[in-house]
Formats: structure tokens, sequence, C-alpha cells
């Protein structure tokens, strides 16, 4: 199921990539930009960006999980160590202890390398909604000069059309 998603999102990337080429390229030639296009591709460009938030929210969640284990651990860990010194063991009751401790501190160490990497992927899942979020700007930016683009010639349409009735009205009372 996860690897549909991402596939699906690897796709949706590539397509808006792709669109966002067609864009850059269709500016540089002068050419104006269709509004539904764009529009398209910011659909897109927000739709991954949700996606990564939801990617961010679900492995901070982990990272919780993984922090409330190592607290976990810990506090068994202080557990043991009260009974060490708080009971007079056996030998056979020390040597149980000692490998418990020994256990739950392989498993902090374990619990911490997680949590490390655990942090790399949110770091990376952060940088990678920055640059969503980055993109998104860039494209409102070249919304709006599609806009602009679009209203002028709108505009010139519309006086080109006003000025043809004014020839016109011109043309009849003389």
């Amino acid at each position: 199921m996860s690897l549909n998603l991402e596939a699906t999102q690897a796709i949706q990337a590539i397509q808006a990539l792709f669109f966002l080429l067609q864009a850059i390229q269709a500016i540089q030639a002068g050419f104006k930009m269709d509004r539904k296009r764009v529009d398209r591709i910011i659909e897109i460009k927000e739709k991954l960006k949700k996606d990564k938030e939801r990617e961010v929210e679900e492995a901070a969640a982990k990272m919780a999980v993984i922090c409330a284990d190592i607290a976990s651990v810990e506090r068994q860990i202080d557990d043991n160590y009260a009974k060490l010194s708080a009971h007079s063991l056996s030998g056979n009751d020390f040597a149980v202890i000692t490998d418990y401790l020994d256990y739950l501190n392989v498993s902090k160490s374990d619990l911490l390398c997680e949590k490390a990497s655990m942090q790399e992927t949110v770091d990376f899942l952060r940088e990678e909604l920055y640059e969503f979020a980055r993109e998104l700007k860039m494209l409102a930016k070249l919304q709006e000069k599609v806009n602009k683009a679009f209203k002028k010639s709108e505009n010139r349409r519309e006086q080109k059309l006003l000025d043809e009735m004014a020839l016109r009205l011109e043309g009849k009372r003389i």
C-alpha cells in the first residue's frame, strides 16, 4: 500500500515538475501561460505538500513513541539499579538483574539509534516540505503574472471594441 502511495506521489511529482518546466519554458519564450495549467500545477503541488505534511506528522508521532520507549527503558534501568542497591541479593538474582540491565542498555542504545535515524527522516521531510512551500510561492507569483497578462489582454480587447464602436458612431454622425 505504501509502495503504491509512494509511486503515486513520485508520478505526481514528475508531472508537476514537467508542468513547471513547461511553464518556465513558456515564460522564457515569451508566451502567455494558460491559467488552467498554472492552476493544475498549483493543485498538484498543494496535494504533494499536504502529503509531505502528513508524512512529517507520522514521522513526528513515531519519534514521540520512540522517545516514550526510551523513557520507559530508562525508568526500568533505574528501577533495577535500585533493586541492586536496596536488597541483599543472592548471586543468581544478581546475575539475572545485571543481565537484564545489559539487555536494557542494549535496548536503549538501539532506541537511541532509531531516534537519530527518525530525526534524520523528519529533517529530510521538513526540508522537502520547505521546498514545496517555496515552489508554491513561486507558482503563486507565476499565477499572478499570468492573471495580469490575461487581464491586460482582456483590457486591450475591450479597448479595441470600444474604439471600433466609437469609430462607427463617429462615421454615422458624419
